[in-house]
């Protein structure tokens, strides 16, 4: 793997040492993804986080994936429609229907300060909801599990998520104790052989999950790919699928 090392212990790779990853195992075809144009709202993927997502989906095909944060659903959708037919998609937030929304938020305060970002999110997920699965195709709908909770609230082993999940997508709360908790049950809830990835590492807005994982770094593998706010871990067998 092409990479050299931070001084925060996390791994830097470039995007293509992904790509590539997918071109070695799909030498006699072409490797193509769906995706919907970025949304104007902020809170969204970039292009090219789609396209590493997609490309983790590709390699290691997942039986199921979940996803802390659905947000408007754009990527709970992206996971849907990039996966195997019989692929479930479980994607947890809070209601949205009962979320109290505080729209005085400036924007020149959602746009420097983690904590009011989130609540600016809040405001557009209570009045927008999972927009993008709403408005899916049926098929989609049905491999689309919803579970309106607080994340930070889940018992995997009541709920049978233990080492249920290949690929986990963490990006709900960005506040350090709920990016600890997401994290902490994914590791219970991955498969031997996965991938959990962490979006907003290395934002200008929410430290705290720069923090956590500069901090969790020292005793995990973790990956960042140059050019976006995403970082991964790999589980059992995928360790070897960049090299």
């Amino acid at each position: 793997m092409n990479q050299q090392s931070n001084p925060s212990r996390i791994t830097e790779i470039r995007p293509k040492v992904v790509f590539q990853a997918v071109e070695n195992r799909f030498q006699d075809q072409n490797s193509e993804f769906t995706v919907n144009i970025p949304s104007s709202a902020i809170g969204g993927l970039t292009l090219l986080e789609s396209a590493i997502l997609t490309s983790f989906v590709k390699l290691i095909t997942p039986t199921a994936i979940f996803e802390f944060g659905t947000y408007m659903g754009a990527t709970t959708l992206l996971f849907a429609r990039n996966s195997p037919t019989s692929t479930s998609v479980v994607t947890i937030d809070i209601d949205p229907d009962t979320t109290v929304t505080q729209n005085d938020i400036s924007e020149a305060d959602y746009l420097s300060d983690g904590d009011a970002n989130d609540e600016h999110l809040k405001d557009i997920f209570a009045t927008n909801g999972a927009i993008y699965i709403d408005r899916a195709e049926a098929e989609l709908k049905q491999k689309i599990i919803r579970i309106h909770q607080d994340s930070t609230s889940i018992d995997p082993q009541q709920q049978k998520f233990m080492k249920r999940f290949q690929l986990i997508f963490i990006d709900g709360g960005h506040d350090f104790n709920t990016v600890k908790s997401d994290t902490e049950n994914a590791l219970k809830m991955a498969a031997d052989d996965g991938i959990i990835v962490w979006h907003d590492f290395r934002s200008q807005i929410h430290d705290d999950v720069t923090r956590f994982l500069d901090g969790f770094a020292t005793e995990h593998e973790i990956i960042h790919v140059q050019n976006t706010m995403l970082a991964f871990m790999l589980l059992g067998k995928y360790k070897e699928i960049l090299i």
